[in-house]
């Protein structure tokens, strides 16, 4: 026989749904961090465009 489920309560329905969106806000935060840092060249996270610059001359080089 089917037995109806509890009801969650407001209070931690809210609760929920506060930590839920401060989780997104948070990767939003360092989404857009990372953004500008990647705009002013001071990101080291995913690469650095000097270092893949100078990998690109040292291929060169070696080609000829």
């Amino acid at each position: 026989m089917a037995v109806p489920k509890k009801r969650r309560s407001k209070s931690k329905g809210k609760i929920k749904l506060a930590v839920w969106k401060g989780k997104g806000r948070k990767m939003a935060n360092r989404a857009l961090s990372l953004a500008k840092s990647i705009l002013n060249e001071e990101s080291k996270f995913i690469f650095n465009k000097k270092e893949v610059e100078k990998n690109k001359e040292k291929t060169n080089q070696s080609e000829y």
